[in-house]
């Protein structure tokens, strides 16, 4: 797979350069009260900036609100740029053509009728000298490897990456002075990635990229985090961002040790102390007896002993809970507490022998491919598969989900199949993640179901949230989680760019927990770290030729 030079970071002082947007006092507090971030000051000038943070720590609703403080209305934007435009990582209306994806459909049309002696001052002014716009589009779409997709094609037929790259395009063609790109990388192929991170980080711009994908993330001039509802910044890229959360991390996990190293010491002086009061007492008594005093001055002596006492061990109670809110407050402050073990072994297990996929002269898309594929696989494969945009790899997926036929030939599954397409198009939005997922793997508990979305990350009231009000990471774990957790138990799990959505150390999880999973595994990635982190035993690439197992 081919590679350009990576983008190297330009550093900018971005306090000396007048900024494009600049908007202070943003804050954010979703319906269950929870706030996501308060009183941020943001300032952007031209060049590529990250945004990163963990799932639903309120990426995606800062770029809304930059989108609603740079209006007429907004209130907060000091600097206003002429135009943004906002790439959403959601989109729930597809427009009727292509042309209209690439926001160029009005214009098309009023060109159209003018060529046809149809048009008026209207359709003129609207169009202005760009007669050769519809060809330059054809161009474009033609350089992108686009060439069988007509302006007026329905997108909803395309792939995922191929409407990705459309809005990409439109993205780079509109002229905005900043850029919003929420998670711009996702759906695309690794060659499409790359173009168009090279593209969109050059662009003279103010671009905000909100991504966890280390290609874009080494190109950019600095990462700002969303951590703790503040924003934190770092300049350079990748590399530098991460030797920072390195030291804080490093520095939190210290700070645990001292607090749990101080409650252990405490802990051992409290047992310390309270065997002298112990004894102590016992001695008081055991005078107490063998004096000759008078029965009045004995209790006098014996009251004044207890209040003694007492004081003693509320000084000892309290040093004890002192340390353990210390160790708490200090667990708190940690950003990665280790990621859950999902997975019981024995329910999906594979015997080598068992036979698990059969490919029979497969293709997903061509009639008449020239190399089909012929091939059974048998046990706890893992199998990478990989492939340009629109070559048919969610197709791949389906057909051996059940769920369509291929082009040419067959594939078969000859073990229960679970599937997790990249769409999420399982998830009913209004439906709260706790009822959808006891619902989903048959949990009659509700209490067990909370427990395990807390695993997930979905703590408290968040478990309760619509799935469509949760942020892409946080509905990609809640699928993941019911794929794995289905009963009866699925052994293949077919998993469709899983980790598109997530942050950093969800990802980690993901793949610690898909490293466990004793069954059968096909996965799609346009990220080779997710392959090479699953130890693929076998890689299939495909192409508008064939099918090849490599």
């Amino acid at each position: 797979m081919s590679r350009s030079p990576s983008r190297a970071p330009v550093a900018r002082d971005a306090d000396a350069v007048r900024p494009v947007f600049h908007a202070r006092h943003l804050s954010a507090v979703l319906d269950d009260g929870r706030a996501l971030f308060s009183d941020v000051e943001l300032r952007l000038v031209p060049g590529p900036v990250a945004l990163v943070g963990a799932n639903g720590s309120g990426k995606s609703t800062l770029l809304r609100m930059i989108v609603e403080a740079a209006s007429p209305r907004g209130g907060m934007c000091l600097a206003s740029p002429a135009r943004i435009c906002h790439v959403p990582q959601h989109v729930d209306i597809v427009p009727p053509r292509v042309v209209d994806l690439l926001g160029a459909g009005a214009r098309v049309d009023a060109l159209r009728r003018l060529l046809a002696g149809e048009g008026d001052a209207e359709d003129a002014g609207l169009l202005g000298d760009d007669w050769a716009l519809e060809a330059t589009l054809r161009g474009a779409l033609d350089a992108l490897g686009l060439e069988a997709i007509g302006l007026d094609a329905d997108p909803s037929r395309l792939s995922g990456g191929q409407c990705q790259q459309l809005r990409l395009l439109a993205a780079q063609r509109s002229g905005a002075d900043l850029l919003l790109l929420d998670e711009p990388s996702t759906f695309l192929d690794a060659d499409a990635s790359l173009r168009w991170r090279d593209r969109l980080l050059s662009h003279p711009a103010a671009v905000l990229v909100v991504t966890h994908d280390p290609v874009w993330l080494q190109a950019v001039d600095a990462i700002v985090e969303l951590r703790e509802g503040r924003l934190h910044r770092t300049g350079g890229g990748l590399e530098a961002w991460r030797a920072a959360q390195s030291t804080r991390r490093a520095m939190e996990a210290a700070a645990l040790a001292q607090t749990q190293t101080e409650r252990a010491r405490v802990r051992r002086a409290a047992t310390a102390a309270r065997t002298r009061l112990a004894r102590d007492a016992a001695r008081g008594r055991r005078d107490a007896r063998e004096a000759n005093q008078s029965p009045l001055l004995l209790d006098h002596r014996a009251d004044r002993a207890d209040r003694s006492r007492s004081r003693a061990e509320a000084g000892i109670d309290a040093r004890l809970v002192a340390a353990d809110a210390a160790v708490r407050v200090a667990h708190e402050a940690m950003e990665d507490a280790g990621a859950p073990e999902f997975i019981d072994p024995s329910a999906c297990a594979l015997p080598a022998a068992r036979q698990v996929l059969s490919f029979v002269a497969a293709h997903p898309c061509a009639p008449a491919p020239g190399a089909p594929l012929d091939w059974v696989c048998s046990g706890p494969v893992r199998i990478a598969l990989t492939g340009a945009n629109g070559s048919g790899k969610s197709t791949l997926l389906r057909a051996i989900a059940g769920k369509c036929g291929l082009a040419h030939g067959t594939v078969t599954a000859h073990v229960p199949v679970q599937s997790l397409d990249q769409h999420l198009a399982q998830l009913p939005p209004h439906v709260p993640a706790l009822d959808w997922l006891q619902a989903r793997v048959q949990i009659p508990e509700a209490s067990e179901v909370a427990t395990r979305l807390a695993l997930l990350g979905l703590r408290g009231g968040r478990a309760r949230v619509p799935l469509g009000a949760l942020s892409g990471g946080e509905r990609m774990r809640v699928a993941v989680g019911a794929a794995v957790w289905a009963r009866p138990a699925a052994p293949l799990l077919l998993l469709d760019e899983p980790a598109s959505h997530l942050d950093f150390d969800s990802v980690d999880a993901l793949l610690a927990m898909l490293r466990a999973w004793p069954g059968a595994l096909v996965v799609v990635s346009h990220d080779p770290g997710v392959h090479a982190a699953l130890d693929a035993t076998h890689r299939l690439h495909l192409d508008a030729g064939g099918l090849v197992l490599a």
